[in-house]
């Protein structure tokens, strides 16, 4: 319905009398009502303000009633608007042609207060019924496709860094007296590299089921970001140095009302796609600070950057997924930063990026505040 709550009637008659008695009258049905004097400006007003129903005469000069319904088919903004023609004009000629021309009924004056408030309720609720299944139906859609995205995720990214380990897996089986210890120790930090990965979609996966069928709880508590990153940059400290990267805490106290794990799951994919998309020699900063009322968390990194159009789709559902590897090969599942924004909008939180192509990228991250305590 376009009017939250209370539904909107468009009445179109020229002559005033009759919208003398039928405004009173919808109105203490509990609906919203206007007037329009002319097809003209039943037009002008509906372009306006979309009604949920328009009860339109027939006989108007100018623009008579079949010719606006005509025009509010043609439209396709306006074209599923209900619209009950109440005329004088009941030869069957012209019902068939008011039919014709998209209306759902006809009213004959004079009518019958009970019979027209009957009809309009009717047709009120069969609009709110299509709308809802409308919605249904897109809703069915979205998830749809999600699930396509969902195993397409597990078909592809999953497969290729599995693969790669369990080749050097079976040639370390099979071949191990020929392997230098170089190689050895080489092949064993791939195989180390691949299983994180793969642990990283694995999590990203489950994180994102849970989350799309209801079952991830969501546990607001007092969190403090900057213990938070400090426990985080200690855990990536290892992969950062392995790949030659500076990583800096550049944090103040900073308080935030969100739920642990997602704010850890959403940390944690910045902070791998930071480190990921960063050459040998680049550095990394995660930075926090609380600025009003909201507590901002910034990854900030050297790497490659983003190009505009493709910054544009990184958090948009049903966009396809932007997976590429990283300045050394890492693999990655694209789902990370859309994953990060709906567990955002669980706990009120928001994110955005902002990249220039060769110089890096900044995530910023935006919770709110604890709430204030009685005193």
């Amino acid at each position: 319905m376009s009017t939250p709550g209370k539904p909107y009637i468009l009445l179109v008659d020229d002559t005033e009398a009759n919208l003398r008695v039928l405004g009173p009258l919808l109105r203490a049905e509990g609906w919203a009502v206007a007037a329009a004097t002319s097809g003209g400006q039943a037009l002008e007003l509906i372009a306006r303000r979309q009604p949920d129903l328009v009860l339109l005469d027939v006989m108007m000069p100018e623009m008579d009633g079949f010719e606006v319904c005509h025009r509010l088919r043609a439209n396709p903004v306006t074209r599923d608007i209900p619209v009950l023609f109440i005329t004088a004009l009941t030869e069957e000629e012209n019902i068939i042609r008011g039919f014709a021309e998209g209306g759902q009924d006809y009213i004959a004056k004079p009518f019958l207060h009970a019979e027209l408030v009957a009809r309009v309720r009717t047709h009120l609720a069969l609009r709110e019924a299509t709308t809802r299944a409308e919605a249904q139906a897109a809703d069915l859609a979205r998830l749809n496709a999600d699930k396509d995205r969902f195993f397409s995720i597990i078909a592809h990214d999953l497969r290729s860094p599995l693969a790669g380990l369990l080749g050097l897996s079976d040639a370390l089986a099979v071949n191990l007296p020929e392997f230098t210890p170089e190689e050895v120790a080489e092949a064993t930090a791939e195989m180390a590299r691949s299983a994180r990965n793969l642990y990283q979609l694995l999590e990203n996966l489950l994180e994102w089921s849970q989350l799309h069928t209801g079952r991830m709880e969501c546990r607001l508590e007092n969190l403090e970001l900057q213990n938070l990153l400090a426990e985080l940059a200690e855990l990536f400290k290892p992969t950062a140095q392995h790949k030659g990267i500076s990583l800096y805490l550049d944090t103040v106290p900073t308080a935030a009302w969100a739920d642990r794990r997602m704010a850890l799951t959403v940390f944690r994919n910045l902070l791998t796609n930071a480190i990921k998309f960063t050459p040998p020699g680049g550095s990394v900063a995660l930075r926090c600070v609380t600025e009003d009322d909201r507590a901002v968390v910034e990854v900030a990194d050297t790497g490659e950057g983003i190009a505009p159009e493709d910054l544009l789709n990184l958090f948009v559902t049903g966009v396809k997924t932007i997976s590429k590897p990283g300045t050394v090969g890492e693999r990655g599942t694209g789902l990370g930063l859309v994953l990060c924004r709906e567990l955002l909008a669980r706990v009120e939180g928001s994110i955005t990026g902002r990249s220039t192509p060769g110089r890096g990228s900044v995530f910023t991250v935006s919770l709110p505040t604890p709430p204030a305590r009685p005193r």
